[in-house]
């Protein structure tokens, strides 16, 4: 007779995070709650390529701590905020003619973004928004953009070093 075991599950995943979590989607991190820093809390955090990337040794902390800030000013550029209704307020407001243009913070974070593209070139922002927006592995550019792995694995490391050099003037 076969005894069923019950699948071990983290108090920290909800239930609609459980497909994402068992496909390893997520990582679980602890760190210290913000309101009372003498307690550890647990985390869900999204696996991002630079992490895994960082953990393997394929690139620097100082490079990795550039792609989430440029990840950072992305969404700062494109209206992100934690307001769920916020873009389909801008989205409601613009149909009806009432859009008054992009707030102060977006038009900060969009100056920081032409300049960084500026400094990058459109073949390495291209890569930079495939790793750190479009969450893909070396593997996956390199077919998308029909390369060879090991190429498409210099003009990656290339791109970082292009990324903090752009990251320094700001």
């Amino acid at each position: 007779m076969a005894v069923k075991r019950k699948k071990k599950t983290n108090p920290a995943v909800s239930k609609c995070d459980i497909q994402h979590f068992r496909r390893e989607e997520f990582n679980i991190e602890v760190g210290v709650d913000p309101e009372n820093p003498k307690q550890h809390v647990k985390r869900l955090r999204r696996k991002c390529v630079y992490d895994e990337m960082l953990a393997r040794g394929s690139i620097t902390q100082d490079q990795r701590d550039m792609a989430e800030r440029y990840a950072i000013i992305c969404e700062k550029s494109f209206g992100g905020s934690g307001d769920l209704y916020s873009k389909a307020n801008l989205l409601s407001d613009g149909i009806r003619g009432c859009y008054n243009g992009p707030t102060l913070g977006q038009s900060i974070a969009y100056s920081k973004l032409f300049k960084i593209w500026t400094v990058m070139g459109k073949y390495h922002r291209t890569i930079l928004n495939m790793i750190v927006l479009g969450n893909m592995g070396t593997k996956e550019i390199s077919k998308k953009l029909q390369l060879n792995l090991h190429y498409t694995m210099g003009q990656v490391l290339s791109t970082f070093i292009l990324l903090e050099e752009a990251m320094q003037d700001l």
